[in-house]
């Protein structure tokens, strides 16, 4: 290209680029609304397509009646469930106003609502059921695969908040009640209908509940489908395989346990001694009391079943147990309990078990300060720039040397201050009282006088007996 012909083209580069912007700041302004969809498939309410689940047992009302023989009927699963569940049972939670880049405090609004929303939560006397019975019903949704509660409201009569609308309850609707989801065209949950019984007019009726009185809990959720994937689902195929085994087990323990009788007789016995001998035979299996009596010819015995030769299934069993623990992560809780486990092992898959316990965690967290925190500060304390935010401590345990050991080293190389706050947290680490402001300030200067060098006589000073 001659030098004539470059600022030509680099005119008409400029100028097809300044008609690219403009058709994208069109596009932008113009298209306020979706055009796309998600790609879920929904055919009278009912989510089908290939998103749909393709195995029969966790179709429709078949998952719930699957995952409840899962969970209450074996031994593993349950301990597992208990294992992702009990830790955020047990943990913190607190409520604050959000903080600027700095650490400055929220605007005292904000601050006011936080206090409004902890209130709700967790003081007894606003909503009818407590914290810990919704949150345990909440995580429901990781063995269900989803779960959805209705915001019931009402006005507070009495005490500080007296005027304002709270949470008179977060009201579960069990998702084997849901008939329906609702979607908008692009995809988006506008609400679901659920079977509504009622045992005293002895009637039954679907009624509609729109998206915004309700909070749903989905895990896994995949291009917008609410019904979520079960934590149990990559287990199933082993926890079927090992019901399975365990009756085969249970067969095989009955029949080469006690061993099946026999007599054997010389030829030309009469037929009234082999009824006689078959009968007490029978006896044998069926009374603990029995006992035979023979003919010195007679030989009566065991079969020998060859238990010691056929395949033992608790190895299969066991491999079974390990899979189902590992398809949360679990896996730990099946390493051998004697010398041939790696505590460094567990360690490892104790640690990574523990940030998914955070992530679901903060997943449940997170529903709620999108879902239910704004909207009751909006109805409460309208135009807030910023609202309050739920938040729960650091789940899953970490050694109390080890966060002591970080604690120090962090204070000596000065990337934390050992202020009243720090002092505080770290006694409730250690199961001690918390002090004051006013003790914490005095053993801050006793602490100061004694690393204080000590002073020393002024320069030129008269010795003793001038």
């Amino acid at each position: 290209m001659t030098s004539q012909h470059r600022p030509m083209a680099l005119l008409e580069l400029a100028k097809r680029d300044s008609e690219e912007r403009k058709r994208s700041l069109q596009i932008v302004q113009s298209s306020g609304l979706e055009i796309g969809s998600t790609g879920l498939e929904v055919f009278g309410g009912i989510i089908t397509g290939d998103i749909a689940e393709h195995n029969r047992a966790w179709m429709d009302q078949e998952r719930f009646t699957t995952v409840d023989l899962m969970r209450r009927g074996d031994s593993t699963v349950a301990a597992t469930l208990s294992a992702i569940t009990l830790p955020a049972l047990a943990a913190g939670v607190t409520i604050s106003g959000r903080t600027g880049p700095n650490g400055e405090e929220a605007p005292p609004q904000v601050q006011e609502a936080g206090e409004f929303v902890h209130d709700l939560l967790f003081t007894e006397g606003y909503m009818s059921t407590s914290w810990a019975q919704f949150l345990r019903e909440a995580y429901l949704h990781l063995a269900y695969g989803h779960y959805v509660f209705e915001k019931v409201f009402s006005e507070i009569k009495s005490g500080r908040w007296a005027g304002k609308i709270g949470w008179r309850k977060f009201a579960p609707r069990h998702p084997s009640t849901v008939e329906r989801w609702h979607f908008d065209k692009n995809g988006g949950k506008r609400g679901l209908d659920q079977r509504v019984s009622s045992e005293a007019a002895k009637t039954s009726e679907e009624v509609f509940i729109p998206i915004e009185k309700l909070l749903v809990f989905t895990n896994q959720e995949e291009a917008g489908n609410p019904l979520g994937i079960s934590v149990l689902r990559p287990g199933y195929k082993h926890w079927k395989f090992k019901d399975g085994f365990y009756a085969v087990q249970a067969i095989a323990i009955e029949r080469q346990g006690a061993g099946v009788p026999f007599a054997e007789y010389p030829q030309g016995t009469p037929d009234l001694e082999k009824d006689k001998a078959e009968e007490m035979l029978q006896n044998i299996q069926a009374h603990e009391q029995s006992y035979f009596l023979y003919a010195e010819d007679w030989e009566v015995g065991f079969v020998n079943m060859g238990g010691a030769t056929t395949y033992d299934p608790q190895r299969a069993i066991e491999h079974h147990d390990t899979m189902i623990a590992k398809a949360v992560l679990a896996a730990f809780m099946n390493l051998p309990q004697d010398s041939r486990g790696s505590f460094a092992l567990s360690e490892n898959q104790t640690d990574f078990f523990n940030h998914s316990l955070q992530s679901s965690a903060d997943y449940v967290a997170g529903i709620m300060n999108r879902h239910a925190i704004p909207q009751i500060c909006d109805m409460n304390f309208p135009g807030l720039d910023e609202y309050p935010v739920l938040k729960f401590d650091r789940i899953g345990h970490l050694s109390t040397d080890r966060i002591l050991e970080a604690i120090n080293n962090s204070v000596e190389q000065g990337t934390l201050t050992p202020d009243l706050d720090l002092e505080n947290r770290v006694r409730v680490l250690l199961n001690l009282p918390p002090i004051k402001e006013e003790e914490f300030d005095e053993a801050k200067e006793e602490e100061a006088a004694l690393l204080a060098p000590p002073e020393l006589p002024a320069p030129g000073g008269a010795e003793e007996g001038d």
